[in-house]
C-alpha cells in the first residue's frame, strides 16, 4: 500500500503504519467528516422596518386544488349566489347540488341534473325553435315585452299566458282588436337587466282585465291573455343592438321599454336573427330551478292565505286564495273570455 508517510512523502508503508491507518478509519464516527451546520439566523427582538418587510420576497399562493371532472370550484362569499352567469339574472351558471363530502368540501355539483317532467311534457306538445322560418313575418305586428324576472317567464311558457302593466295590456288589446286577425302579432321577451333576448310568443287573444291568474311572482299583476311560445332561446343583447327604431328615437331595440311597438320591417329583421342565432342556453337549462321556486311560492302564499283567513278581511283573503294557487295546470288557467 501506498500512504503518505510523517515526513510528508509517499512511499511503500510499513505493517506498523498500515496498523495505524487502519484503526484510525475504524474509529471514524458518520459526523466525522460532516459539514459543520449553519449557525441559526439571528432572531429579531425590534419592530420591523418598511424597507426591510417591502425587500422579503412575496410568499407563492397555493395552488388551488383540482377539481374532479364536472364539478367546479363553490363560489365564496359575494360570489355568484342567484346572479345570472350566462349575461344576465339567471340563478346560475354553476347550478348543482353543494358536495358536502370531505374528499371535496369546496366543490360544488356542475352536471346539470335531468330535465323536470313538466318541460318533457311541454316540449313533446311544442316545436320551439323551428328549424325553418315559415312565420308569417310581412303582415305581422311585433312588440318587445320587458319583464321583472325570469320566474314569470317559467311560468308564461308553461301555461301559455302573459300579462302585461295596466297601460301595457291595454296597448296589446288595442293591437289585438286592431289586427282582426289580418296577422299575428309576436312578442320579443327580455328580462330587465338580463343582457338578452329569451324567446318570442305569438299573442292568440285579446285581454281579459277581470281574471286574476295567481300565477306571477308578485300579486299585483291582473289580466290575463294567451300566448304560444315559438322560441326559447337566449340571442345576446350584441346580436341585435343595430336595429334603431324611428319610433323611439332611434335607439336600439335593445334599449326599448314594456311593449314597445317594432316598426314591421324591423321586426322582420328581429325575427331572422333571433331564428338564425345558434344558442347555447336557454331558460330551459333552468327550469327545475324554477319550478322548486314557484313550488317556495305556492307554499308561502298558502301560509299567508291562513293568516290572512284568520283576520277575517274576506275580501284580502279571497284575493290571496286566488294567488296561492298558483301551481295550477295548464288546462286549469281560466280560458279569456271572448
Amino acid at each position: 500500500a501506498v500512504v503518505s508517510t510523517q515526513s510528508g512523502h509517499y512511499g511503500r508503508a510499513t505493517a506498523s503504519e498500515l496498523d495505524q491507518v487502519t484503526e484510525s478509519f475504524s474509529n471514524l464516527k458518520p459526523t466525522d467528516n460532516a459539514e459543520p451546520a449553519p449557525a441559526p439566523a439571528p432572531v429579531e427582538t425590534g419592530p420591523k422596518s418598511w424597507a426591510a418587510i417591502a425587500s422579503q420576497p412575496a410568499k407563492p399562493k397555493p395552488k388551488p386544488e383540482p377539481a374532479p371532472t364536472g364539478f367546479a370550484m363553490k363560489p365564496g362569499p359575494g360570489g355568484p349566489g342567484q346572479t345570472r352567469m350566462r349575461g344576465g339574472v339567471r340563478w346560475s351558471q354553476t347550478r348543482g347540488t353543494f358536495n358536502q363530502g370531505p374528499e371535496y368540501p369546496n366543490i360544488i355539483d356542475t352536471r346539470p341534473p335531468p330535465p323536470p317532467a313538466v318541460l318533457e311534457k311541454l316540449r313533446s306538445e311544442n316545436q320551439y325553435n323551428p328549424r325553418e322560418l315559415t312565420l308569417d313575418l310581412k303582415n305581422a305586428r311585433y312588440f318587445v315585452i320587458k319583464s321583472y324576472s325570469e320566474d314569470d317567464i317559467h311560468r308564461s311558457i308553461k301555461y301559455n299566458i302573459w300579462t302585461s302593466t295596466e297601460h301595457g295590456n291595454k296597448r296589446l288589446n288595442e293591437a289585438w282588436n286592431d289586427s282582426n286577425k289580418k296577422g299575428p302579432i309576436y312578442l320579443v321577451y327580455s328580462v330587465n337587466g338580463s343582457g338578452h333576448f329569451c324567446g318570442v310568443a305569438e299573442m292568440n287573444s285579446g285581454v281579459d282585465t277581470n281574471i286574476c291568474t295567481g300565477v306571477w311572482s308578485q300579486d299585483k299583476w291582473k289580466g290575463k291573455f294567451d300566448v304560444k311560445w315559438v322560441y326559447v332561446k337566449d340571442v345576446p343583447n350584441n346580436q341585435l343592438r343595430h336595429i334603431k327604431l324611428e319610433n323611439n328615437d332611434n335607439k336600439p331595440v335593445t334599449n326599448s321599454r314594456d311593449t314597445q311597438e317594432v316598426p314591421r320591417d324591423k321586426g322582420m329583421q328581429l325575427m331572422r336573427i333571433i331564428h338564425d342565432y345558434k344558442h347555447s342556453t336557454s331558460i330551459f337549462d333552468d327550469f327545475g330551478h324554477y319550478e322548486k321556486r314557484q313550488d317556495e311560492d305556492n307554499a308561502r302564499k298558502g301560509s299567508d292565505r291562513k293568516t290572512w283567513t284568520n283576520s277575517g278581511d274576506s275580501k284580502d283573503s279571497d284575493a290571496h286564495v286566488r294567488a296561492s294557487d298558483a301551481h295550477v295546470r295548464a288546462s286549469d288557467v281560466p280560458k279569456t273570455k271572448n
